[in-house]
Parts: C-alpha cells; structure tokens; sequence
C-alpha cells in the first residue's frame, strides 16, 4: 500500500503539471465487506473479474466520467471511448 502511495502522488504531481493525463484509480477485483457496517474483508469475493461494482476515483481532464461506483467492466469502455478524442 505504501508502494501505492508513493506512486500515486507521483501521478497526481504529474498530472498537475502536465494538465493532460487522466488519472484513473479502482479495484482489480471487488473486495468483500459490508457496506452498513464498513466493514472490509483483506480477500477478493471472487477469483475472476466480474460486473460488480466498483469505487472509482479520478482525476484530470474527462475524469467527471470516472466518480463514483460503476461497474468495473465499464471502465476500459469509458476509456476507450476518451482515446477517439
């Protein structure tokens, strides 16, 4: 996770000053847990990719398209479609 960390304020001083990279964060796989107690479970609920959703956060330019939970199979859709741009 610190790993993560590093790299990610990384990205965002890149991004600050490039002004044209979207950053993109989500999960792989979801994670099991329990959304009214908050509780998550250190283990995937599945051992393959599925629609579930999943939090997505995002910064940059078009990131208005990437907040929020969506189904993380829509993603790459999402991001395919910015690249025609």
């Amino acid at each position: 996770m610190l790993n993560f960390d590093k790299a990610h304020g990384q990205a965002l001083e890149f991004e600050a000053k490039d002004g044209e990279t979207l950053i993109v964060v989500t999960a792989d796989h979801e994670i099991d847990g329990n959304m009214n107690s908050g509780i998550v479970k250190g283990a995937f609920a599945t051992g393959d990719h599925t629609a579930v959703m999943v939090p997505v956060f995002s910064y940059g330019p078009c990131s208005e398209n990437f907040t929020g939970i969506m189904e993380n199979t829509d993603i790459p859709k999402k991001i395919m479609k910015l690249q025609a741009f």
